[in-house]
């Protein structure tokens, strides 16, 4: 009986240490699991913050999206206008052109219909400065 009874004692000491590895072991855990939740609930709110800039950021480049379109479609409409300018300054120029062809043919075929005479003034930049005597 009494080998039995140090039998039983062993065995308790054994559960017993047992039992305060698997308390440690729990304990651990535990901390570590709140470890964690902290951990987590950081994360958390990071992520929150991290996907309010995002959608700040993608507005933001939406309207600078539309910013861009409509610059474009200024910048399409200015480089039309120009072509018209320049389509324009061609024609006149040819008119202009056209123009003085016709006042020398004109000057060379009848000197003597009361033309006055031109003369160049230094202050036209060497133009032909007069008009038909009328």
């Amino acid at each position: 009986m009494i080998d039995r009874l140090h039998h039983y004692i062993r065995e308790l000491r054994l559960l017993r240490k047992t039992m305060e590895a698997v308390k440690k072991q729990s304990r651990s855990f535990e901390d570590g699991k709140n470890g964690h939740s902290e951990e987590h609930k950081a994360l958390t709110e990071e992520i929150a913050t991290l996907k309010a800039k995002v959608m700040q950021l993608e507005s933001a480049c939406e309207v600078k999206g539309s910013k861009a379109m409509a610059l474009d479609s200024e910048v399409e409409a200015l480089r039309k206008q120009s072509e018209g300018f320049l389509v324009e300054y061609d024609r006149l120029v040819a008119d202009n052109q056209h123009l003085r062809s016709q006042l020398e043919a004109i000057d060379q075929s009848s000197p003597h219909l009361g033309y006055k005479e031109h003369k160049k003034d230094e202050d036209c930049g060497g133009k032909v400065v007069g008009f038909y005597g009328f």
